[in-house]
């Protein structure tokens, strides 16, 4: 039976959202023009993801406790790099060779991979292929390592296109404490915040997310 009391909370969050028009030079462009990273052979669904997390460490960092345990990352998505996927089949069709970036590339978790490379993320690290309720299965993961005292607080990460652009959502969510005010989202609302990403709409934070368990 699910825990009437509030669980989880989501601090805040960034958006990224690019036109479905821009190439993968032009969003390389903008990611290593903003980040510095080093985005070379990145695919996009990877560089969204690290723009996404860059800004949600830069706009949010005083929100990331100093905790001994170490921070986690979920993400979840219904796709991988179809483009990149398609082009590592045609080298093959062709007999070329495969570039080692571009194989790992092609991996479910190769945008986490990046992420904790250049973010120092030490934790717990999960990707998930969902095509509904990505961020209620992403929180239901980090809430069994909170509850397993593996980690204290966590980056979740929801991929999502639409006909008009490409999107990625990274939310800072961490145990949630007693005595803070806000807006609860009890199970029945966890299909409006999936809904709230897909149409790419404003969530409003801090916001108490009821326990799963």
């Amino acid at each position: 039976m699910m825990n009437s009391d509030p669980y989880l909370t989501l601090i805040a969050y960034e958006k990224v959202s690019v036109s479905n028009e821009l190439s993968d030079k032009d969003i390389r462009s903008l990611v290593k023009n903003e980040t510095n990273l080093s985005v070379r052979r990145l695919d996009t669904f990877t560089l969204l993801s690290l723009l996404a997390v860059y800004r949600l460490f830069n706009n949010s960092s005083e929100l990331f406790t100093l905790s001994s345990k170490p921070l986690s990352l979920y993400s979840a998505a219904e796709y991988l790099s179809v483009e990149l996927f398609q082009s590592v089949i045609m080298s093959l069709k062709n007999n070329e060779s495969i570039k080692p970036f571009d194989f790992i590339s092609t991996v479910g978790n190769a945008a986490n991979f990046y992420i904790t490379k250049e973010f120092n993320i030490k934790g717990p690290n999960i990707f998930i292929g969902a095509s509904d309720q990505p961020f209620l299965k992403s929180c239901a993961l980090a809430e069994m390592d909170f509850l397993e005292d593996h980690s204290s607080q966590g980056i979740v990460i929801v991929w999502s296109i639409t006909e008009r652009s490409r999107q990625c959502y990274a939310f800072i969510i961490e145990k949630c404490e007693t005595g803070i005010t806000g807006k609860t989202i009890n199970a029945d609302n966890y299909l409006n915040i999936d809904e709230l990403i897909k149409e790419d709409l404003s969530i409003t934070t801090p916001a108490y997310i009821q326990s799963l368990f």
